[in-house]
């Protein structure tokens, strides 16, 4: 390749590729448009010859077909040697002939192979291997793509209603009656697993790749709702949690009289309904009054012992809701 060529800036190599008639060279890098500017001037040396543009190129590299003709007169005069022509033409019979070579002559072979390469050869390889132009379109690529994922992520995420859902809760729990129905609903479960009793259904069988055991499933015996057993404690609880607690509130609702609207009152006053379950659990569990037998003994010891914390936990959870409503009341003065 004409190291003249090579020193020269891509606009002057553009300059002289429209002049010798080259087409095609609009997108190539300098590197690629010297090759090409190179082979063009080569193989259309008698057409370019006499332009005093390529007089240096031409001057430098010589006429192609004076070195042609150069070569040749070289190879007439080079004397031959009849031994060595011998000896490589018997060894490559030897390999053409032979169907399983020799290790000798693989390695010869090879290396013949590897002579012919020429550096040109190499770098047209090289130049056909797909590389990034530079680390700042990479960069901007997993920067573009980063983009789109995330975009998708979101997507999806705001088709699946979660965030409604979850600011649907929040906004239940923010009130006083989001607090209660909290504090009613543990009290409940708790209740259940004692006078409903879970019983064993099937295994889930051990699964290898995860490296788990088997699990045992267990359902609640659904034939305890024929029995007194899980009636008597479940409508004693809800009697003293939820029913009598309502009634009072309802009657005795002091958010009335506050001057607010009646839009904005209470149907049953939060305060006053805390108040009476806490009464009312005291003195059935606690005192142990029955209320002139209405209320069973054995039932009352069943949800004393089946609620969280029992009676001091009633009490607390009635305390926590009482302070709720106190709160919720002075925001809104």
């Amino acid at each position: 390749m004409s190291s003249w060529l090579q020193k020269q800036r891509k606009a002057e190599l553009a300059s002289l590729a429209e002049e010798a008639g080259l087409t095609g060279f609009e997108g190539m890098l300098k590197e690629e448009l010297v090759f090409a500017l190179d082979d063009h001037l080569k193989e259309n040396s008698s057409r370019l010859n006499g332009q005093s543009a390529f007089a240096e190129y031409y001057g430098r590299n010589g006429s192609p077909v004076k070195r042609t003709r150069a070569t040749a007169q070289d190879q007439d005069i080079e004397p031959r040697s009849t031994r060595p022509r011998r000896r490589t033409t018997r060894i490559k019979e030897e390999v053409d002939s032979d169907e399983n070579p020799s290790p000798l002559a693989k390695i010869l072979a090879e290396e013949r192979a590897v002579a012919t390469r020429t550096p040109r050869s190499v770098q047209r390889v090289a130049e056909q291997i797909p590389l990034p132009p530079s680390p700042a379109i990479v960069t901007n690529v997993i920067e573009n793509q980063t983009a789109v994922v995330r975009n998708r992520l979101g997507d999806v995420w705001a088709k699946s209603g979660i965030i409604e859902k979850v600011q649907f809760v929040r906004e239940m729990l923010s009130s006083v009656v989001g607090v209660e129905s909290a504090v009613i609903l543990v009290e409940a479960i708790y209740l259940q697993r004692k006078v409903m009793p879970w019983q064993y259904a099937f295994d889930v069988p051990a699964f290898g790749l995860l490296a788990s055991n088997s699990l045992a499933v267990h359902v609640p015996n659904f034939f305890a709702l024929l029995t007194g057993d899980f009636w008597g404690p479940s409508l004693l609880w809800a009697s003293t949690s939820f029913f009598i607690p309502l009634f009072f509130a309802y009657f005795f609702n002091f958010t009335l009289q506050s001057g607010i609207s009646e839009k904005s009152a209470y149907r049953t006053d939060p305060l006053t309904f805390n108040v009476v379950k806490a009464l009312i659990s005291y003195i059935v569990y606690s005192q142990g009054v029955k209320f002139a037998g209405l209320v069973g003994e054995q039932s009352a010891t069943v949800v004393e012992s089946a609620l969280p914390g029992g009676t001091h936990g009633v009490l607390i959870g009635a305390g926590i809701g009482a302070l709720a409503s106190l709160y919720s009341a002075a925001l809104k003065r």
